[in-house]
């Protein structure tokens, strides 16, 4: 990271501890009193009735959590020592020891669980399982040079079949009751420490618990980052990681399969977008991390800063609905700017709970004049600092890179700026009609119908592979148009849920137990009913008609505006399910010159193609 020499560099670690400590000690005082007095009334909240109640039925299941406060004050406590002591030093384990000596270690690992998977297999009377296990310890023992390798996996493609007790109880019978949070060890249930527990004796490394306790952190150092872009970038990662988890093991135990035939859809092709990643993986540590306060926010915000060491433009990166700063993809377009030569800074997307936490105690987040006030504030703040840190000398202009909902708040900044305003204004996938594009949401997310849990699963699973493998082998994943449907429905219906929960309803101080009951009624909320029965009545009380909101949604009310911009710059694609025909034609008769187009790719799913990251980086490239 290069910055101008009288920047300082902000305490990344720092800050995080304080975000960990002062919860974990507060949440560890909550539930202690929660275990002894009781739950405390919850405070008075209201939340509208659903136009669909029946959308409750597809949020993915969570297992019952009968000793949540436990469970909360072991995650905060995981927090805590993953801050203070595995993430650091996996960091420095990572540095000095080489990927392949750790790859050779975590597939030693691997093959010494042989026993436990050859008798999960037998219990189960998978025959074949017990086969390919077999095979995968002889090859990988004599070819693989005593387990280091795993030719059984990369040469003979016999893949592990991850059968452990737990699945065997579960297969018998036994469904998990009691979700367990175990420090260190993570996720868990009743049933599956149990067949921890009884597994012990099937596994070698017991026998030596100082090498089984080395080995198991080998394993940790190759999944610490995720972990902590989970802690940082998610509003309830413990609610998260009790769903995945929840989600695998049901998918385990039922030996879900990933059957079915590829179809290549827009929906389908969006998919590909999590192949949009920072080629440097370590990029966001190479951030500052800079609280500002604007005018007129409730609290500091956050934002990410990534400076040049000599003069150069800002470009400002604008996440997609509900996108964090830290997130995968606007962590990739900052490292794509950055290495154009900018100064970049991030900020989460207005939906994201972080921006909504910071935000003025009325706001609400969707009616565009209120989110392009609150971006400027943002926007003048940061400026401030900078110029207080005599920094802003070495800014030669300025930026807007923003994809998705981002990329339709770059459009409407640019068109109600002076046009000279931005060097560059880069719209990558955005919507035309805000409001469109939200019910198009609403419409994938139902796409299951009454066949929910079965393709749900299917779905699920699919997606947790995907994220494992190339984009070449992505691009052959056998997903369907309602298995992808139904994911990019429910990732933004979870946004959905996040930004009620952090903005309408603050969750701050309610027992348990009311938290619950709110889960469950915000999971059954629509983006419709967002703006239609939440957003709408809330602008009414500050004089503004109903009408002001779909207006303010629909670029085409600001056309003068947007043409007069000639720094706008459109990356489009002809089937991105948040454009109608309409739309897209829109784009294309109003901006001719100014598109970087596609015919396939739908949202966002382009983007990790090289020859569309050089188009962006020529147009955005420093003249």
């Amino acid at each position: 990271m290069t910055r101008p020499g009288n920047y300082p560099r902000y305490p990344r670690r720092y800050n995080l501890l304080m975000r960990i400590i002062f919860p974990s000690l507060a949440l560890l005082v909550v539930c202690l009193g929660l275990l002894g007095t009781g739950c405390s009334a919850p405070r008075a909240y209201s939340l509208p009735d659903p136009s669909e109640p029946s959308d409750v039925l597809l949020m993915a299941p969570s297992m019952t959590d009968p000793i949540e406060p436990v469970n909360r004050a072991s995650f905060a406590l995981n927090e805590f020592l993953f801050a203070v002591a595995v993430e650091p030093a996996t960091g420095v384990y990572n540095t000095l020891v080489p990927k392949p000596a750790r790859t050779g270690i975590r597939n030693f690992r691997n093959n010494l669980f042989f026993p436990l998977r050859l008798v999960s297999n037998l219990l189960q009377a998978k025959w074949t399982g017990a086969g390919t296990e077999t095979k995968r310890f002889l090859i990988n023992t004599t070819l693989g040079v005593g387990g280091l390798g795993d030719p059984a996996t990369h040469k003979y493609k016999l893949a592990n079949t991850s059968e452990d007790l737990g699945q065997v109880f579960g297969h018998w019978g036994w469904e998990s009751k009691i979700y367990l949070y175990v420090p260190l060890l993570g996720s868990s249930s009743e049933r599956d420490v149990f067949g921890s527990a009884t597994g012990l004796g099937l596994d070698p490394a017991s026998l030596v618990p100082a090498a089984r306790f080395g080995m198991g952190f080998n394993h940790i150092s190759f999944s610490s980052r995720a972990l902590l872009q989970m802690l940082k970038t998610e509003y309830d990662p413990y609610e998260l990681a009790k769903m995945n988890f929840t989600l695998k093991r049901d998918a385990q135990v039922r030996d879900r399969q990933l059957g079915g035939k590829h179809e290549d859809t827009g929906q389908t092709q969006t998919l590909m977008a999590v192949y949009s990643r920072p080629k440097n993986q370590d990029f966001a540590k190479l951030a500052d991390e800079l609280e500002i306060n604007p005018e007129g926010f409730a609290r500091p915000l956050t934002v990410s800063l990534w400076l040049q060491k000599k003069r150069a433009p800002i470009a400002w990166i604008l996440p997609g609905l509900g996108g964090h700063r830290l997130s995968t993809r606007a962590l990739a377009l900052a490292e794509q700017a950055h290495t154009e030569g900018y100064h970049v800074i991030c900020i989460s997307n207005n939906f994201n709970w972080e921006f909504i936490r910071s935000a003025p105690a009325d706001y609400l987040p969707g009616y565009m004049p209120h989110d392009l006030a609150a971006i400027r504030a943002v926007q003048k703040a940061v400026t401030t600092h900078l110029t207080a840190k005599q920094v802003a000398c070495h800014v030669t202009g300025q930026s807007l890179l923003g994809f998705s909902m981002g990329a339709w708040y770059t459009l409407n900044l640019a068109a109600t700026s002076p046009p000279d305003t931005y060097e560059h204004a880069v719209a990558i996938n955005p919507p035309l009609d805000l409001v469109h594009g939200l019910k198009a949401l609403d419409r994938l997310y139902r796409t299951p119908g009454k066949d929910t849990r079965a393709l749900r699963q299917t779905a699920l699973l699919k997606i947790a592979v995907n994220q494992k493998q190339t984009p070449k082998q992505g691009a052959g994943m056998p997903f369907t148009d309602a298995e992808a449907s139904y994911l990019i429905g429910l990732s933004y219906r979870i946004t959905l849920r996040q930004a009620i929960l952090s903005g309408h309803l603050n969750l701050d101080g309610r027992d348990l137990a009311a938290r619950r009951r709110l889960y469950k009624r915000v999971n059954a909320l629509s983006w419709e009913d967002y703006f239609t029965k939440i957003l709408t009545p809330h602008l009414a009380q500050q004089a503004i008609p109903p009408t002001a909101l779909p207006n303010a949604s629909d670029l085409r009310q600001r056309q003068a505006g947007a043409i007069a911009a000639k720094s706008l710059h459109l990356v489009l694609t002809s089937n991105d399910f948040l454009l109608s025909d309409e739309h897209l034609n829109w784009f294309r008769a109003n901006f001719p010159n100014q598109i970087t187009y596609n015919e396939k790719g739908g949202h966002m799913g382009q983007l990790w193609k090289p020859k569309v990251y050089r188009a962006i980086s020529e147009v955005i490239r420093r003249k």
